[in-house]
């Protein structure tokens, strides 16, 4: 008898919105759209920051302009320029000071400077000359130890 009326009392009771499967129910939708409009602000602030920070970037540069107008008037690039660089005019004993990065993703650049440096340093060995670099970076301190075998202190 006490089994019969939980059952009527089950049959009684209303049917509770179970979302069908696969489908989001309404307030999940309403949270959604919040959440979206939420990741829109941010999204936008974060460009006006990045717009801010370039502006103020780009005005930094054109105020150092006139500090590199030298570099203009250097002939050709600087690849052409060790290539065709005339060291019979250099002295007997010369010191080379070389600036690379600390640290990054620009390795190229690095090397390219050390790549340079070789190049002198080779064509002053077969004339007879002598050189000392100093090179002021960790990459480039890292890439000259590993070429001439020398760790730093």
């Amino acid at each position: 008898m006490a089994l019969n009326g939980t059952l009527r009392a089950v049959a009684r009771a209303p049917l509770a919105a179970a979302p069908a499967r696969g489908f989001a129910t309404e307030k999940q939708l309403a949270m959604r759209i919040v959440a979206t409009a939420n990741l829109q602000k941010i999204t936008s602030s974060m460009k006006m920051v990045s717009t801010a920070k370039m502006r103020g970037d780009k005005s930094r540069l054109d105020q150092a302009k006139p500090f590199s107008k030298w570099v203009d008037a250097l002939p050709g690039s600087t690849a052409q320029a060790i290539e065709d660089l005339d060291t019979s005019d250099f002295p007997n004993t010369n010191l080379f000071v070389c600036f690379t990065t600390d640290k990054g993703l620009c390795g190229g650049v690095n090397s390219y400077i050390m790549r340079g440096m070789r190049k002198v340093n080779t064509m002053l060995t077969e004339q007879g000359k002598s050189s000392k670099v100093v090179v002021y970076g960790e990459k480039g301190r890292g890439q000259l130890g590993r070429i001439c075998k020398w760790r730093a202190p």
